[in-house]
């Protein structure tokens, strides 16, 4: 097993993607969900991927562009017809999502395509 080549830690939290063949994100967004991660001590790791891809690849891209970022969950076999995760991973993305929502009223928002 090469742990260097490892896209994401089982209970190493959240994951915060960053870059991925299909998606850049947002350099203010990230910022925020970090930020707002570390303030509030939530579990989390950043992952930036060498392959792969999600639907925030055509979203980011859509119109004059959307401020998006990937959070996720690491797994194991997640192609197959099971998976495996580590529940403290899963509530870590709860939390954030949780504390980061409320933090993105509109003048937050509009900051971020400034």
């Amino acid at each position: 097993f090469d742990s260097d080549a490892a896209q994401g830690k089982l209970g190493g939290g959240v994951q915060i993607r960053l870059y991925d063949p299909t998606m850049i994100a947002n350099p203010r967004l990230c910022d925020l969900v970090i930020e707002t991660a570390k303030a509030n001590q939530i579990p989390h790791q950043i992952a930036v991927r060498q392959s792969g891809g999600t639907d925030a690849g055509a979203i980011h891209q859509a119109g004059h562009g959307v401020p998006s970022i990937v959070l996720g969950v690491p797994a194991r076999y997640v192609h197959s017809h099971v998976s495996i995760i580590n529940i403290a991973d899963y509530r870590a993305a709860l939390e954030l999502l949780l504390h980061l929502i409320p933090r993105l009223d509109q003048s937050t928002v509009d900051a971020l395509v400034q």
